[in-house]
C-alpha cells in the first residue's frame, strides 16, 4: 500500500496538495478544485436519496462540494491523516468517514445512489479491481450512478513517474521511482473497462487531456 499518510502529513505541514506526487513526474488533472467533467455530470444527473460514498476521499474536497449540494456524504481512505482532514473540512456535515482499505472494506448493499472514486481504484491488481467494481455495483441502489477516473494503458508510456517500472502482469506494474515506488498500478484498455463493468447500464467513457478514462455508469 502506498504511504498516503506520509503524503498527507507533508501536506498538513504546509506543502501544496499532492506535493509528493506532483513534483513534475505525474500529470494528474485533479490537483486543484473539482474536475469540470464531474461538475457537469452532477449538474445533469438526478439522484433519489442523494447519498454518496467517496472511495479514496483524500482531503475531502469532493465530499465538501457534494455536501454543499445537499448530499449525505460518506468516505473512506487508507490514510488516517486524510480521514481527519476530510472530517475537518466537512465540519460535522458528514456521515461515516473512516480509514479502510478499499479492497477489504464492507459496503452495505443498496445504500448509495452515487459512488465516486478519483485517482484511486487503479492502485492495485486487476483481480482486486474486478472484485471492487462488483462490490460497488451491489452497493448502489437501482438507478444509482458510479463516477471514476481510470488511466488508459497508454498512460504507462507517457506518465514520467513510470520511466522505470517492473511489469507484474499485463498493464500492471510496480513503479521503481517516486512516492508510490513498489506499489502495484494497473492500466486499462477501453475494452477491459467495458468487460469489468458489464453489469452496469448506460456506460459512458471519455478520455481527459491526460489520457485517463472518465467513467460514468449506472445500475
Amino acid at each position: 500500500m502506498a504511504d498516503w499518510d506520509k503524503i498527507y502529513k507533508g501536506y498538513n505541514k504546509g506543502g501544496k496538495e499532492w506535493q509528493a506526487i506532483n513534483d513534475g513526474m505525474v500529470p494528474f488533472c485533479f490537483l486543484e478544485g473539482i474536475n469540470p467533467l464531474f461538475i457537469d455530470f452532477i449538474e445533469k444527473a438526478k439522484f433519489k436519496s442523494k447519498r454518496v460514498l467517496d472511495i479514496g476521499c483524500g482531503n475531502g474536497k469532493y465530499l465538501v462540494f457534494l455536501s454543499e449540494l445537499g448530499f449525505y456524504v460518506d468516505g473512506i481512505d487508507s490514510s488516517e491523516t486524510s480521514v481527519e482532514m476530510t472530517k475537518k473540512a466537512l465540519r460535522g456535515k458528514a456521515g461515516e468517514i473512516r480509514q479502510a482499505d478499499m479492497f477489504d472494506m464492507e459496503i452495505k448493499n443498496g445504500k448509495y445512489d452515487l459512488i465516486i472514486s478519483i485517482s484511486t481504484i487503479n492502485h492495485g491488481y486487476k483481480k482486486d479491481f474486478q472484485k471492487l467494481i462488483a462490490k460497488i455495483h451491489t452497493a448502489l441502489i437501482t438507478d444509482g450512478k458510479f463516477f471514476a477516473n481510470i488511466p488508459d494503458k497508454k498512460c504507462l508510456g507517457t506518465w514520467r513517474t513510470f520511466k522505470k517500472y517492473k511489469t507484474i502482469n499485463e498493464n500492471t506494474v510496480l513503479p521503481l521511482l517516486g512516492p508510490e515506488k513498489d506499489i502495484p498500478h494497473s492500466f486499462y484498455t477501453k475494452k477491459e473497462i467495458e468487460e469489468v463493468l458489464d453489469k452496469f447500464t448506460d456506460l459512458k467513457m471519455k478520455k481527459d487531456k491526460h489520457g485517463q478514462w472518465i467513467v460514468i455508469a449506472g445500475k
